[in-house]
């Protein structure tokens, strides 16, 4: 076991120093920034699941941000070049991309079921501007600037599986 002063020593070195930087932007907004600037975000990890969500889990997804339930927010890591890697929210992200990119068709619907059968592109203008309107919380982990790419590595590593 530490002793106080080895744990404020660790304290005062900055190791268990993170900044927690918290944004709010619209769902058209973040889309564009994923597909026209790809820099902006790294999806596709090896830090997460493999497993990918299927049409009826993306459709809930789109629904909840149309009849405005809560949303987890996406969890990213802020590089030291200002990219972002995602740490937890992956699947969200894909399923709002596919929507978006006219490449999911709501299904399984169980609220809007008359939406079902519904791509971005057909989706009713109501429901477009609604979902439109949402914002996503973004919350980027920025670790001390001193810290190694081990120490970096546990981090992310700690935060998923607390996540998780």
């Amino acid at each position: 076991m530490m002793t106080d002063d080895e744990v404020n020593g660790k304290y005062e070195s900055g190791q268990y120093k993170l900044i927690q930087e918290i944004n709010r932007i619209k769902l058209p907004a973040l889309v564009d920034n994923i597909r026209f600037n790809p820099n902006y975000m790294v999806i596709d990890n090896e830090s997460q699941s493999a497993v990918n969500w299927d049409d009826v889990k993306k459709s809930k997804l789109i629904e909840s941000f149309i009849i405005n339930f809560p949303v987890m927010p996406i969890v990213l890591y802020e590089r030291s070049d200002h990219t972002h890697e995602v740490i937890d929210g992956k699947q969200r992200l894909k399923a709002i991309v596919d929507f978006y990119s006219n490449q999911l068709v709501l299904s399984g619907l169980e609220v809007k079921t008359e939406l079902n059968g519904c791509t971005y592109a057909t989706l009713p203008y109501h429901a477009k501007r609604v979902l439109n309107r949402h914002s996503l919380s973004l919350i980027s982990i920025i670790p001390s600037e001193d810290a190694s790419p081990e120490e970096i590595a546990k981090i992310i590593e700690i935060i998923a599986e607390h996540l998780n």
